[in-house]
């Protein structure tokens, strides 16, 4: 997990309307309470990042 909060910048996602959306915040009610699912934009930090995951085998992503 610290690799890739290190290698990614993770934010919120853009709407069509070109402003950030904002995520609920909600949690499921089941027995093991988590967030629900949100929409983010998940990019390299940098360059070198880009070129490693381009570049390496598909299975291991």
């Amino acid at each position: 997990m610290g690799s890739m909060l290190a290698s990614f910048n993770i934010e919120k996602a853009i709407g069509p309307d070109g402003r950030p959306i904002i995520p609920s915040g909600r949690y499921t009610t089941t027995i093991t309470s988590h967030v629900e699912p949100f929409k983010c934009a998940i990019t390299p930090r940098s360059e070198r990042v880009k070129e490693m995951i381009l570049s390496s085998d598909n299975e291991a992503i």
